[in-house]
């Protein structure tokens, strides 16, 4: 039996061999893409979410002259105070930081237990030993304070602060349990808030990390915060180097627990 004229059509001719039938399906097929074109793919989404993350990032850090109400009020406390400190007769200076100053022999025998023991752990990150002591604090408040205070909220930030600072004095103590020399400045609360800005930062995608992660940057600190001890002050007074150290790894420590509850 001959094939008609359309059936030649729909098979050789005109229809190229192609069964519409077949066609009409093949619409209703939706091609997968490849594991290539699936992984370009993925790559392009994460630059996008990293981009997008970053720019938050950098419009929450902000220039350091837009500092956020908690971080101004801080420098402008420690300024004041240090100030009014300043004015004080030598005599008057001496017994606020003895009574006000975080004294570790007040709690071990060295010298009577009193008031001051109580409140010290405290007042002390509200005094300082020179002008230079609470420059270098105010300029670190500010580089690091402003991103953190955006990052965690200010009544967050200042119960961290607090919390570095108590750790600060802690680790003094357990280093110089029987001293008697009164350690002032806020020096160990700054370092904490410098161990939120590097997690911060981090997170951010902001601070590249390589193999050992933070690590460098952890020993890095401690390394300088013991060289400084060893040199002391410019006035050659002495540095409380444990507590830089101890505010600086309690601020990782805080940052962790935080970030729990």
């Amino acid at each position: 039996m001959m094939a008609g004229d359309d059936d030649l059509n729909k098979t050789n001719g005109k229809g190229n061999g192609h069964d519409p039938h077949h066609d009409h399906e093949n619409h209703n097929v939706v091609p997968l893409p490849s594991l290539k074109e699936r992984d370009r793919i993925r790559r392009e989404e994460e630059k996008r979410f990293q981009k997008e993350y970053r720019r938050r990032q950098a419009a929450a850090i902000g220039p350091v002259i837009n500092l956020p109400p908690l971080t101004k009020y801080l420098i402008a406390t420690l300024v004041l105070i240090h100030l009014g400190f300043s004015l004080l007769d030598p005599g008057t200076r001496f017994w606020v930081t003895v009574h006000f100053g975080f004294v570790p022999g007040a709690y071990t025998g060295e010298i009577p237990f009193g008031i001051s023991a109580i409140a010290g752990p405290f007042t002390y990150m509200l005094l300082h030993g020179g002008w230079l002591h609470v420059v270098m604090n105010a300029v670190m408040l500010a580089a690091f304070g402003a991103g953190v205070e955006r990052w965690l909220g200010s009544r967050t930030m200042l119960i961290f602060m607090i919390a570095c600072g108590l750790i600060a004095a802690a680790v003094h103590f357990v280093v110089q349990p029987t001293s008697t020399i009164p350690v002032v400045g806020a020096s160990g609360a700054v370092s904490g808030m410098f161990a939120a800005a590097i997690v911060m930062l981090m997170k951010g995608g902001m601070l590249p990390v390589g193999r050992f992660g933070i690590l460098p940057i952890v020993l890095l600190w401690i390394g300088i915060s013991v060289l400084f001890g060893l040199m002391g002050g410019p006035g050659g007074e002495s540095i409380a180097w444990a507590a830089h150290i101890g505010g600086f790894l309690g601020g990782f420590a805080v940052l962790k627990l935080m970030r729990r509850l």
